[in-house]
């Protein structure tokens, strides 16, 4: 695990959303049930930053085409096939602390959808 300390606990807000940076990678960050959730910040449709997306219900809905994410899985709604990562989240110390682990490999959309034509795991 490779736990790093992105922001304040005090800096999230219950409707918007915060970017940040760990190990070259963009983050997105936001509440789900009052808890720090972390996804990495960008849209698999078009690559849109989901930081700059509205956050309710647990739900980030991505700027640029409006798609929906759940915070707690980063499984889209609506498009079981679509998701991004999401990171394991805690606060320390009043920090919030998310664990990026190794960098993931970018899997396209036709290994997503051949994966999921499979029944394989797409998370």
């Amino acid at each position: 695990m490779t736990w790093v300390r992105v922001l304040l606990a005090g800096e999230l807000s219950p409707t918007k959303a915060a970017r940040v940076s760990c190990d070259g990678r963009a983050i997105c960050v936001a509440l789900a049930d009052g808890e720090p959730r972390a996804l990495d910040d960008r849209c698999p449709h078009r690559e849109v930053a989901l930081s700059g997306g509205l956050v309710s219900d647990g739900v980030i809905t991505c700027p640029g085409h409006f798609r929906r994410f759940d915070l707690r899985t980063g499984r889209c709604l609506g498009r079981a096939w679509e998701q991004v990562v999401s990171y394991p989240c805690s606060i320390e110390d009043g920090w919030v602390q998310v664990d990026i682990g190794p960098a993931a490999p970018s899997r396209s959309l036709r290994e997503i959808l051949i994966a999921h034509a499979r029944g394989q795991d797409i998370g």
